[in-house]
C-alpha cells in the first residue's frame, strides 16, 4: 500500500511549513502520531526536486545522511515510514544496500517538473546510528547536500551543529551549472543577511540544511534552549498543536479518540508530552501548575509595559531575593512584563538598587500601584538596634509603601496564581500572558517549580515545593497575585470550584422544611 509521494498531503499547517522550510536548522516537535516522521522523510525528496541546484550534466545530485541513536530504533521509526514512501522495490530505486541492524544506502532516480522544465534527480540516502560512536569522528567522514536526525532529542546535543557543517559539500561547486549557482547563492546571501550575518556581494553560498523531528523533550533540552530561550536565528522551530486541541495535525492518521484513550490510560508525565505535545519535566517532582500551557500563557513576542498604566510588584526576600512586575489590564488580563532574580547571598540594599535600576530603565512614566511582599520579610532581626527589615529597605529605596501579602500560606498563594490560568476572559484572551524574557518564571511553570519527591509520592500531607532558582520568582509572583485579588476572593473562588457566580454553593441553597411528624398510619 504505502504512501504516494506525488499525492502526499502534509499533516497540517505546521507540518507543511516545516517541509517547505530551507533551514539552516529546522526542528519539528509534536505529540505522538502527529505526522512528524513522514514529514521528515518527504522533506528531502521535495527539497531536491523543487529547489536544489541542477548540475552541468542536467541532474540534481543530492546526498543526505539520516542519523539516529540505534539501528533497531531506526528500523521501527524512520525506516518504516521511508519504506512506505519508497520501498526497496520502488520503480525509482537504482540500488539498495544494507539493513538488519546495519546502515542502508538507498539510491533513487526520477524525473520531475520544476516550473516548465523537466529535471532529473539522483537521490542518495544513507543512514547511520550514532549512539555509541565518537560523534565528531563519526560525522567527519560525510560530504553531504543535507542531513537529518530522527528523534533528534535522543542524539548528542552536538549532532545538529556538527552535521550541519558537513552539508553544502555535495555535489562539488565546479559541477553545478553557473546559472543555478547564482540562483541559490543569491537566495543564500539574502537569508544570511536576514540573520544579521556578513556576506560579500557575489559570494557563493550553497544550500545547507539540517532538520530533525522529535516528541517534546524536557524543557531544559539544548534544542529547546536554542529555539525558545536563545531564539537563535539559525534554528527554525515548528511546534505542532496538542492531540486534543481543535487544530491538531494528522487527524487522518490519528483521530482525537486515540489521544483521548491514551490520556485516560497513561501516566501524567507521558500524557503531557505524547498527547498534549508539551515539554516534559524531570521525574523527581510533580509541577505545581500542570494547567500551564507554553503556547497559551507565553507571548510569541516580547511584551513591554503599557506606559501610563500602573504596575504591581511582588517581592520575595531572603537569601535569593526576587521580584516580578506586572500590569493588570482593563479587561482583567495580567501581563507579566519582567522578573528580577538575584544571585544567592545578594543583600537587600543591593537588590533594592537592582530593582530601582530596572524600574528606571523600563517603567518611566508608570506609577507604582502597589508593592507586596512576603510577610515574614517585614520583621527585623533587631528592631531595637534600629536595623531595618528586608522590606523596609526596599520601601526606602522605592519611596513607596511596601505592603505584606495577605498570607504566607503556599496553597493560598498558588491558588491566586492558578486562577489566572483558568478559562480565557472572552473565549480567546488568556487571563495571563508572560513576556518570553521571563525565563525563570516560564521554566518554573513548565517544569522546575515542582513538589518535592516526598510530596509527589504522597509521602507527606505537606505539599512542600523544591527550593531552587525557579522558586524565588514564583514566590514573588504569588505575592503579586494574592495581594491584587485578596485572600477572601481567592478563598471564595476556590470554594466555588470555578463555578459561575449564578451557581450557588450547596450551603447557600434554601432547603425545604422537612416534616418530622409524618406517620404512615395517617395515609
Amino acid at each position: 500500500m504505502g504512501i504516494d509521494f506525488r499525492n502526499y498531503e502534509a499533516p497540517g499547517p505546521v507540518g507543511a511549513a516545516f517541509i517547505k522550510s530551507r533551514g539552516p536548522i529546522d526542528i519539528i516537535m509534536g505529540p505522538a502520531g502527529s505526522g512528524k516522521t513522514v514529514a521528515s522523510c518527504i522533506k528531502g525528496p521535495l527539497l531536491a526536486a523543487s529547489y536544489m541546484p541542477v548540475c552541468k550534466d542536467g541532474w540534481v545530485h543530492f546526498k543526505i545522511a539520516v542519523v539516529r541513536d540505534t539501528y533497531r530504533d531506526f528500523a521501527r521509526t524512520f525506516l518504516q515510514s521511508w519504506h512506505e514512501l519508497f520501498p526497496q522495490s520502488h520503480p525509482w530505486t537504482t540500488s539498495y544496500e544494507g539493513g538488519q541492524d546495519r546502515p542502508i544506502k538507498h539510491r533513487l532516480q526520477w524525473e520531475a517538473w520544476r516550473g516548465n522544465e523537466k529535471i532529473k534527480i539522483d537521490y542518495q540516502l544513507e543512514t547511520g546510528a550514532i549512539g555509541d560512536h565518537n560523534v565528531e569522528g563519526y560525522i567527519k567522514g560525510y560530504e553531504l547536500s543535507a542531513a537529518s536526525g530522527n528523534e533528534v532529542d535522543l542524539l548528542d546535543a552536538r549532532v545538529p551543529g556538527l552535521l550541519f557543517q558537513r552539508t553544502g559539500r555535495y555535489p562539488p561547486v565546479e559541477q553545478i551549472a553557473p546559472s543555478e549557482l547564482e540562483r541559490v547563492s543569491r537566495d543564500g546571501r539574502a537569508a544570511m543577511q536576514l540573520m544579521g550575518l556578513t556576506v560579500g556581494e557575489g559570494e557563493i553560498v550553497l544550500p545547507r540544511v539540517f532538520w530533525g523531528d522529535m516528541n517534546p523533550p524536557d524543557i531544559d533540552h539544548p534544542i529547546l534552549v536554542e529555539c525558545l530561550e536563545k531564539k537563535n536565528p539559525a534554528w527554525k522551530f515548528f511546534q505542532q498543536p496538542g492531540g486534543l486541541e481543535p487544530t491538531a495535525e494528522n487527524r487522518k492518521g490519528k483521530p482525537r479518540s486515540s489521544y483521548e484513550l491514551e490520556a485516560a490510560t497513561q501516566p501524567e508525565h507521558i500524557v503531557r508530552r505524547m498527547v498534549h505535545g508539551l515539554p516534559g519535566y524531570a521525574q523527581d517532582g510533580k509541577p505545581v501548575y500542570p494547567e500551564f500551557n507554553l503556547r497559551k500563557h507565553v507571548s510569541d513576542q516580547q511584551i513591554g509595559p503599557v506606559h501610563g498604566l500602573p504596575i504591581g510588584i511582588g517581592v520575595d526576600g531572603g537569601g535569593s531575593p526576587a521580584a516580578v512586575i506586572g500590569q493588570f489590564m482593563a479587561n482583567g488580563q495580567l501581563r507579566i512584563t519582567d522578573e528580577l532574580a538575584a544571585e544567592p547571598g545578594t543583600g537587600p540594599a543591593r537588590f533594592a538598587q537592582m530593582l530601582v535600576d530596572l524600574l528606571l530603565d523600563r517603567y518611566r512614566g508608570c506609577a507604582i500601584r502597589f508593592v507586596a511582599g512576603d510577610p515574614a520579610n517585614f520583621h527585623s532581626p533587631d528592631t531595637q538596634a534600629g536595623e531595618l527589615s528586608f522590606m523596609m529597605i526596599i520601601q526606602k529605596a522605592l519611596t513607596v509603601p511596601v505592603m505584606p501579602a495577605p498570607s504566607n500560606e503556599p496553597s493560598l498563594r498558588q491558588e491566586a496564581v492558578r486562577w489566572y490560568m483558568g478559562a480565557p476572559i472572552d473565549g480567546t484572551t488568556e487571563r495571563m500572558v508572560i513576556n518570553p524574557d521571563c525565563k525563570l518564571l516560564i521554566g518554573g511553570f513548565a517544569a522546575h517549580y515542582k513538589l518535592t519527591k516526598q510530596a509527589t509520592a504522597s509521602g507527606t500531607d505537606k505539599l512542600a515545593v523544591v527550593k531552587n532558582k525557579y522558586s524565588h520568582p514564583h514566590d514573588a509572583l504569588q505575592y503579586l497575585c494574592l495581594f491584587h485579588r485578596g485572600a477572601h476572593t481567592v478563598i471564595e473562588e476556590a470554594g466555588r470550584m470555578g463555578r459561575p457566580e449564578n451557581v450557588h454553593q450547596l450551603r447557600r441553597q434554601q432547603q425545604k422544611p422537612v416534616r418530622r411528624d409524618f406517620s404512615v398510619w395517617d395515609v
